[in-house]
């Protein structure tokens, strides 16, 4: 970009410059030219139009939550994550790479709060079951309240908040979102007892579920905007064939080629 310094100030187009008005300076740049796409950019721009439009699919889905929790550029950074999932599928598959070829697993832990993980809050793991009748359920452990949550020091009470995604995997699938009333602690109680939220899923075919859990620390009645405490996670991400979990089978790597190197020194076994 250059700047025009002449008396007379050119605004328009002439040959293969652009002149215009950028605040109170006039200047000029050169015309974008149409640069071909190389065979393996239009591949790989297909990839990435897949993952960001897989991650809008499931930040739609969860919009209760990301309107709740999101913070710290929630977009981008699904984004990325969805990227990373499609770079774990085949490299043959570049141009036509599918999420159901993708490492799933890789969206647990995957914060809305980017300032507070969950696990700073609410202080142990779910535990998902998943029965041969299609039956899931959602275990919270039991224990002493003080060694399963950090509570905001005025809080009162404080909400668990679950939504689950669960859809197949094959293009335009059907989909179901699963929304749960809160679930209120008191702050005040010394124990938690097991807590189990059911879920009876239909999981023929390919399909993916997703369960995300939240917390928030209410006062008298009013939710804590400090965002210091409160989170939301990506606590299972699954994908279910038939109703069984089907683990990812990462490519086998090309094998490197190491040298042969002379007068290398050997080892010895010195017996005592």
């Amino acid at each position: 970009m250059a700047t025009q310094n002449g008396i007379i100030k050119i605004n328009g187009q002439l040959g293969e410059l652009v002149f215009y008005q950028r605040g109170k300076k006039a200047v000029v740049r050169q015309k974008a030219g149409n640069k071909q796409q190389t065979e393996a950019s239009k591949k790989s721009s297909a990839d990435f139009g897949s993952a960001t439009r897989n991650a809008a699919y499931i930040r739609k889905a969860f919009a209760p939550l990301v309107k709740l929790y999101a913070y710290g550029d929630l977009v981008n950074r699904l984004n990325k994550r969805l990227i990373e999932i499609f770079k774990t599928i085949a490299p043959e598959q570049a141009g036509r790479k599918k999420l159901v070829d993708g490492h799933l697993a890789l969206l647990e832990g995957f914060e809305f709060n980017a300032s507070t993980p969950l696990k700073r809050l609410w202080l142990k793991e779910t535990v998902l079951s998943l029965e041969p009748d299609g039956l899931v359920k959602l275990i919270l452990p039991k224990g002493e309240l003080k060694s399963l949550l950090k509570p905001y020091p005025k809080a009162t009470e404080a909400h668990l908040q679950v939504m689950g995604f669960h859809f197949e995997l094959a293009d335009n699938g059907s989909y179901e979102i699963i929304e749960v009333n809160d679930l209120v602690v008191p702050v005040n109680v010394t124990h938690f007892p097991k807590t189990v939220l059911p879920i009876v899923l239909n999981h023929q075919g390919d399909k993916a579920l997703i369960i995300a859990m939240g917390i928030s620390f209410f006062t008298g009645g009013h939710r804590s905007a400090d965002r210091r405490y409160y989170a939301c996670k990506i606590i299972h991400a699954l994908h279910l064939k038939d109703g069984v979990v089907v683990n990812f089978v990462a490519q086998p790597q090309a094998e490197k080629v190491v040298a042969e190197q002379g007068n290398r020194l050997n080892w010895e076994v010195e017996e005592e």
